[in-house]
């Protein structure tokens, strides 16, 4: 009975599930992310639903993480500079940049790219050693939700864990990644 409780304790506190005799891991399922949008038109399908929940700046900011880890692309790039110039009074704050807009927008600090990054490559590396594969549009969609939390730790740093966040993220380019 001892042996019974102590797996079943394990089991609720790490994700295993008895089968049969023995002990396996559940494996996380990440969700089917949309992909990046590639015209005018696509982004304002993926925009609609943030629209609808009264949140686009979210959007706008899932793609600044997306963009700072170098993932969105080009056509991306184009078609998001297309809605800016069809929808001029959106980034008239910051002159039409959409990226400059989420900074100002959601006050922004100067080291939230190393958040952006020291997270990527922790939180991928993470997922690589459980078996799937870290999107980063769901990456970007967990970042904004983290980050937007009351009390959030997001990109709140010591100075050494500014020195080890950039420690990893030089690591990381010079192994070529």
């Amino acid at each position: 009975m001892k042996y019974f409780c102590t797996i079943l304790m394990v089991s609720l506190i790490f994700g295993f599930t008895l089968k049969g005799n023995a002990v396996e891991k559940n494996t996380y399922t990440p969700p089917e992310m949309p992909a990046y949008p590639e015209s005018y038109e696509e982004v304002m399908q993926t925009l609609a639903p943030y629209y609808r929940a009264q949140r686009p700046l979210d959007y706008f900011f899932e793609l600044y993480v997306i963009d700072t880890l170098k993932k969105l692309p080009t056509k991306s790039l184009s078609a998001l500079t297309e809605f800016s110039e069809k929808h001029p009074s959106f980034f008239e704050s910051t002159q039409g940049d959409w990226r400059a807009f989420v900074v100002s927008a959601m006050d922004l600090s100067e080291t939230i790219d190393i958040a952006i990054w020291d997270l990527w490559i922790r939180n991928s590396s993470g997922a690589i050693n459980d078996g799937w594969d870290y999107h980063p549009w769901h990456f970007a969609q967990n970042f904004v939700d983290n980050y937007s939390h009351d009390n959030s730790q997001v990109d709140i740093w010591t100075e050494d864990s500014l020195r080890e966040a950039k420690k990893r993220i030089r690591m990381f380019r010079e192994r070529g990644n």
